[in-house]
């Protein structure tokens, strides 16, 4: 079978001489200028450890993997068509864990992801992406949505990354489809959300929760 040509729009930099640990080509040059005219291009990352993020690419899949040695994790994956943005870059490094941000693009708010090193799981859970990050003291926290079957469910949860507790709060009745929930503030007693609409009618609003 004869193998499908690669859309003219991708770029790759001598795909088929650096490969990756499980053949894949490496993917660290894409046509910034045609694809990603906005945005530096994307590229391996090394982290504390060792640790390295990196993209693989085939004839139809990109990849998003982290790399030590010979290991490959893999952290996302999506269609050769669509933005390795859309996969995850390398947001913040720590110790024994790392934070991606996702470009959901068309205006849509950025999400972000945390994987442990040593197994390239997601912390928060399979494919969960939270959408705001903040610090209480040293300790990070993320908030994510909890979906059900692609709709925003009636709560949010906020989780401590070094303890692994989760906090869940209920939502306003009165939220746009289309609303970005970031933390606004955060206390030992006190979480502050702001709501704002990224599409339709404008729409501002704050809620303060007691912890």
């Amino acid at each position: 079978m004869e193998k499908p040509k690669l859309p003219k729009h991708i770029d790759l930099l001598e795909p088929d001489l650096d490969t990756l640990p499980n053949g894949k080509r490496l993917l660290d040059n894409m046509d910034s200028g045609m694809v990603y005219y906005y945005k530096e291009v994307v590229g391996s990352h090394t982290l504390n450890g060792g640790y390295i993020t990196c993209y693989g690419i085939d004839d139809s899949t990109k990849y998003f993997y982290l790399r030590h040695g010979d290991t490959l994790h893999l952290l996302n994956q999506g269609s050769i068509l669509a933005s390795t943005w859309g996969l995850g870059t390398l947001e913040k490094d720590f110790p024994t864990f790392f934070m991606t941000t996702i470009d959901n693009g068309n205006g849509c708010p950025s999400s972000y992801q945390i994987f442990d090193k040593q197994t390239g799981k997601n912390i928060l859970g399979n494919k969960v992406e939270a959408i705001s990050y903040a610090y209480l003291q040293d300790t990070l926290f993320m908030l994510y949505d909890n979906w059900n079957e692609h709709k925003r469910s009636d709560s949010i949860t906020l989780f401590n990354v070094r303890t692994k507790t989760k906090e869940v709060y209920q939502l306003p009745n009165d939220l746009p489809e289309f609303c970005d929930i970031q933390i606004d503030k955060l206390s030992k007693n006190k979480l502050k959300l702001s709501f704002e609409t990224y599409v339709g009618d404008n729409f501002e609003s704050t809620k303060t929760y007691s912890r």
